[in-house]
């Protein structure tokens, strides 16, 4: 019933999961234009020792990055695989994996776009525990906003078209000469915590996108 009426919604349930396959994210990012780190999904041994020659690989989840076992939540954060593991990946076989290839980065920007809105915003490491994935210490972590690159915006734009989306929270890694590497896009992702700490007018943003409602 409520998928019938007709209201904007933020965002439509079926663009939802639509959007939220990693590997159908990182081949429409590529087709809009965004940069993308070479990328392995498999469950044979020889093709991740195969795509790892020669470079440091991350192992990342496709899905929700935490489960509930033996009574406790467990967390599984992006990360670096060691020569150790490479040489027994026993296991591997079970089921489909993601691998990339590692991005030496300056800092992590998290992108929210709402609409025809965006802001961006830098998060910036300040522990060993956060620079592979930020996530693993908050309280190392600074804040500012930053501008986002014409063809960065063009290729979001493209991205939030093909998937229908209104709302889409994007993670991108930021070298050292500038250049953004998409990541991914959580098409329900927070940024409570950034506006917060910088002021920048999100919620208030998409509080106005939802009065206006359709044909916004």
């Amino acid at each position: 019933m409520l998928t019938s009426l007709p209201v904007l919604w933020i965002n439509h349930p079926g663009r939802l999961a639509d959007a939220g396959y990693k590997p159908a994210q990182l081949a429409v990012a590529a087709r809009c234009g965004l940069a993308v780190a070479p990328t392995l999904v498999t469950n044979e041994e020889h093709a991740v020792r195969r795509f790892a020659a020669g470079a440091e690989v991350l192992t990342k989840m496709f899905g929700a990055a935490s489960i509930s076992e033996e009574g406790r939540r467990k967390v599984a954060f992006s990360r670096i695989i060691t020569d150790t593991e490479l040489a027994d990946l026993r296991g591997v076989d079970v089921t489909a994996h993601q691998f990339q290839h590692w991005v030496p980065k300056k800092y992590d920007a998290r992108l929210i776009v709402i609409g025809d809105r965006l802001f961006a915003f830098s998060i910036e490491a300040g522990s060993v525990e956060s620079y592979v994935d930020f996530r693993r210490d908050y309280e190392a972590l600074t804040y500012d906003r930053i501008d986002v690159p014409v063809e960065v915006r063009q290729g979001v734009r493209h991205f939030m078209r093909h998937f229908g989306l209104v709302y889409g929270a994007f993670d991108f890694v930021v070298t050292f000469d500038g250049r953004w590497t998409f990541l991914e896009c959580n098409p329900g992702g927070q940024y409570g915590w950034l506006e917060s700490a910088t002021g920048a007018p999100v919620t208030a943003t998409l509080a106005a996108l939802l009065a206006e409602g359709v044909g916004s």
